[in-house]
């Protein structure tokens, strides 16, 4: 199924409070965008190696590898992007020489680093910017550091931009800042879950991103929702009366703890998706939460197959219009 969301802009970033699974959505979303016939350039931002093999292939580094290849489609690569080898990388683009730009590299940049704050990010954000310009995939997802930290980390280049009045910096900011602002060319894929603390972090970052930073709101995920059942609300004793069976006193009771434990989570569950409807009227798309401690492939394919049938709720209004 084409999911024509998933590749509107060249460049996806992911990003959620830590723990709401936002990397998992990042690796659903490349597999989704790789089966609709996409090269997929999967970047982890915090150099996170699980991503390898939640996909099937080795731990993550700053080497390129293919971590799907989908007969008749399209493929996922994925990589880390080091601040230090964004670095030289930077160093080699402006045509400083290999020995110079090795010592540079190796020897700078904390100097440098510690001296200008956000140039870390900066030098990612525009090595993200130069892949995304020398089209090195159809679409690059970038897993974003946690909520706490993505909005620093997106803010780096307008923060250098205040400070640095000219100069490669300045150029490097300005470029990252066009990108970000540009919906065709980026947007931003934030994930949830439906409990308090997730929701208003992610309510807080959505208008840090789109009000402060400029840059446009993919549907927003809101992962790990627990199914709807309405049979929650009847008694051991009055189901078991329907089905025509007997039950003992102790099943009566076991069964009544966990059908109260699945309406309390599900109150929650409702209150949490009509509090962050009411907030951020912005499309968005619900996950189930799976039956496991331990993600592998497979349930990254069933979370891909799930955002690529689940219907997308539209929003009245764009964030900014609060």
């Amino acid at each position: 199924m084409t999911t024509a969301w998933a590749c509107d802009s060249r460049v996806v970033i992911v990003a959620g409070k830590g723990g709401v699974g936002s990397s998992t959505v990042a690796a659903a979303l490349a597999v989704l965008a790789a089966r609709d016939g996409a090269d997929v350039l999967l970047v982890a931002v915090d150099g996170k190696p699980g991503l390898g093999p939640l996909l099937g292939g080795e731990p993550l580094n700053r080497n390129e590898q293919t971590l799907r290849s989908i007969t008749g489609a399209g493929r996922v690569r994925a990589r880390t992007i080091p601040p230090a080898q964004a670095f030289s990388d930077y160093l080699d683009l402006k045509g400083v020489g290999n020995i110079v730009r090795r010592a540079a590299s190796a020897a700078s940049l904390d100097l440098v680093a510690a001296a200008t704050p956000g140039l870390e990010h900066l030098l990612v954000l525009g090595k993200i910017k130069e892949l995304e310009r020398t089209r090195a995939a159809d679409l690059i997802v970038v897993d974003a550091p946690p909520a706490g930290n993505a909005a620093p980390f997106l803010r780096s280049a307008s923060g250098l931009r205040g400070a640095v009045a000219n100069g490669p910096i300045r150029d490097q900011a300005d470029e990252v800042v066009a990108m970000l602002a540009d919906r065709s060319r980026t947007r931003a894929l934030l994930v949830t879950l439906p409990e308090e603390t997730p929701v208003n972090e992610v309510i807080e970052l959505a208008f840090d991103l789109e009000e402060d930073l400029g840059v446009a709101l993919a549907p927003m995920v809101i992962n790990c929702c627990w199914p709807d059942r309405s049979a929650l609300a009847m008694s051991a004793t009055s189901a078991a009366r329907a089905s025509g069976v007997s039950i003992s006193i102790g099943d009566r009771r076991a069964l009544d703890s966990s059908n109260r434990f699945g309406a309390a989570r599900l109150s929650v569950q409702r209150e949490q998706l009509e509090r962050l409807a009411a907030a951020l009227p912005i499309a968005s798309i619900q996950l189930p939460r799976l039956p496991t401690t331990r993600l592998e492939p497979a349930d990254v394919d069933l979370l891909a197959d799930a955002l690529a049938a689940a219907p997308v709720r539209s929003g009245e209004r764009p964030v900014a219009a609060r």
